[in-house]
């Protein structure tokens, strides 16, 4: 069998022209920020994140060329993982009170549950390739079960909303891979049940959730009956005002309209929606582009989906399927996430928008991604 080895222009041109969009609207979101409140050039923000973009093209090439299956390898799979664990560690150490970033004077910050992301999915590909056919066995549930309960713990203490995030390409590839249903529907159980101990471990992370449900924070102050949290909810500042930025977002959506506002004239961005030019970003872009630029967006972030998703039906081998489908679905569970948060369809949680929002180690690892899904791509037969 001929094997391919161009690129497929419809995954890399889907890819750069979100990347490109993504570029313009950090400017649009970044510069009032950059100038009134830190006092900074208007594209400082913007030219941060054309190096970190720049960066990441470099890897993305450099995987692109490299067969993915010399990485099929305990070496590289348990040392990219060893790493990960030790960073992950690490962080709770180097930043005491959030738990998420490793700060270097003079150079930025690092996030390394964005990292955990390629090499989750590096590890999947490699375990459950080789125990594809007896993938019900205890052998092969319990080790995975433990590196991904275990990341997702680490990540989970400081970060719930990446930690959920990393979530969907191990349910994915267990679920596509033939997990029986017993065991999938346990495994739902279980993370439902960590994920309401994490929500009750922050106050202001339950108060994220609870306006979902018709619970706002005005409904528990006013009602005797949630007095007990109203109580448990005043230890901690950060609940303070939790439907502040929703609102905000949902303000930016609504003024958009069709065509939206034309780039660089959205209101909510001076100052009214916190983080609009990292995890709110989507709500930028709405009041600007409007309703057509979302759906453009979305179509670009369908089509890296669905060019994706066909590499698990004609990839050559175990490892390349399951590479290609982890990728695709980390990309776009967690560009689907981010829009459902600024829609107030799901609770706020900091999950940036791949390849638009503002993250210089987000933007690295998430074109780190796509570099090992074009190589799967670049190497499928036709």
């Amino acid at each position: 069998m001929r094997t391919r080895t161009k690129t497929d222009w419809l995954l890399f041109g889907a890819v750069m022209m979100i990347l490109a969009f993504g570029l313009v609207m950090v400017y649009s979101a970044s510069s009032v920020v950059a100038e009134v409140l830190y006092k900074k050039e208007t594209w400082e923000y913007a030219a941060r994140q054309l190096t970190m973009a720049l960066i990441g093209i470099m890897a993305l090439l450099l995987l692109k060329r490299l067969d993915y299956k010399k990485l099929e390898h305990p070496l590289w799979v348990f040392l990219a993982l060893g790493v990960t664990i030790m960073l992950l560690i690490g962080v709770v150490a180097a930043d005491p009170r959030a738990h998420r970033w490793y700060r270097v004077p003079g150079v930025g910050q690092f996030q390394p549950s964005e990292i955990a992301k390629p090499v989750l999915v590096l590890f999947l590909a490699w375990f459950v390739g080789r125990r594809e056919e007896v993938i019900n066995s205890k052998y092969t549930i319990f080790p995975t079960g433990l590196v991904v309960g275990g990341l997702t713990l680490l990540i989970g203490y400081g970060d719930l909303g990446t930690a959920a995030v990393l979530l969907a390409p191990a349910m994915a590839v267990f679920y596509v891979a033939g997990i029986h249903k017993r065991y999938f529907a346990l495994t739902v159980a279980l993370v439902v049940t960590l994920g309401v101990v994490f929500l009750f471990q922050k106050p202001y992370r339950l108060l994220r959730v609870t306006p979902l449900v018709g619970l706002t924070e005005e409904v528990i102050n006013k009602d005797p009956m949630w007095h007990w949290l109203s109580v448990w909810m005043a230890g901690t500042r950060a609940s303070r005002d939790s439907e502040h930025q929703p609102r905000q977002a949902k303000i930016a959506v609504g003024s958009g309209g069709v065509t939206g506002v034309g780039l660089g004239q959205s209101n909510q961005k001076l100052g009214f929606l916190p983080e609009a030019h990292t995890d709110f970003i989507f709500g930028v872009v709405a009041e600007e582009t409007g309703l057509v630029g979302c759906v453009l967006l979305l179509a670009g972030y369908l089509m890296v989906f669905w060019r994706g998703l066909r590499l698990f039906w004609v990839a050559q081998d175990s490892f390349g399927r399951y590479l290609a489908l982890g990728c695709v679905t980390v990309l776009t569970a967690q560009a689907l996430f981010n829009m459902s948060v600024v829609l107030s369809i799901a609770p706020t949680k900091g999950i940036p928008l791949p390849l638009v929002s503002y993250g210089g180690t987000a933007m690295i690892c998430t074109l780190t991604t796509v570099g090992l899904l074009m190589s799967v791509s670049d190497r499928a037969p036709e």
